[in-house]
């Protein structure tokens, strides 16, 4: 069997498991270490799964189970960010730390011109074939409860550091309504409406990983 053979068989067994998202992975782990807990612990495995953080990774992340395989932990993706938007995890767990995240309160994501996170990795964890992950790479969602605008403030925060990013529309505010309306099929998850958002000590915003 020639090695392309080989190489194509390798990753069709282990296509499957890149497809999980992060919850399904982190379960998937557990269960290995606890082999035949499952019946026993059930919903309460959920729950231990559900407690991981949620992550937004860089442009061109492969799935996260792909990603925590591919990923050395070396640093190149946050030192070539001009913005400093990526940040290595310090405190989560024991697969992610070192691997680069998306810290909106430092910075946002302008997925700049030529991607230099993703040219500078060289393990392939970022990949410019990952055309979708280019485009989005999570989705903000509002907590109307948290908005300043829900206590009658006229913040206008968010939308204009929106309008700012390029992909403009993914926000608007109308007289019609109090909070924001986010379109999720606009929105790229770049996390500038985050980074700006006045709102304490909670934010209005958060942003949900693909």
């Amino acid at each position: 069997m020639n090695a392309d053979k080989v190489v194509l068989k390798k990753n069709q067994a282990v296509q499957p498991e890149y497809q999980m998202d992060r919850k399904k992975f982190f379960k998937s782990y557990l269960l290995d270490l606890l082999a035949g807990v499952d019946e026993a612990f059930g919903e309460d495995l959920d729950k231990l799964a559900d407690k991981f953080p949620e992550l937004v990774r860089p442009p061109g992340a492969f799935p996260e189970s792909e990603f925590l395989e591919k990923c050395a932990r070396c640093g190149n993706c946050v030192r070539a960010c001009p913005f400093f938007a990526l940040k290595p995890v310090t405190m989560a767990n024991q697969f992610d730390i070192g691997t680069p995240s998306l810290r909106c309160y430092e910075g946002w994501c302008r997925f700049c011109d030529g991607f230099p996170c993703v040219e500078a990795c060289k393990t392939g964890a970022l990949s410019l074939a990952n055309h979708e992950k280019l485009k989005k790479i999570a989705t903000a969602q509002l907590i109307a409860g948290n908005c300043l605008r829900s206590e009658g403030q006229d913040c206008q925060e968010c939308l204009v550091r929106c309008r700012q990013t390029k992909f403009t529309g993914a926000l608007i505010i109308t007289d019609e309504q109090k909070v924001p309306r986010i379109n999720p099929e606009l929105c790229s998850g770049c996390g500038a409406c985050l980074n700006s958002c006045p709102a304490y000590p909670q934010p209005a915003i958060i942003l949900k990983p693909l």
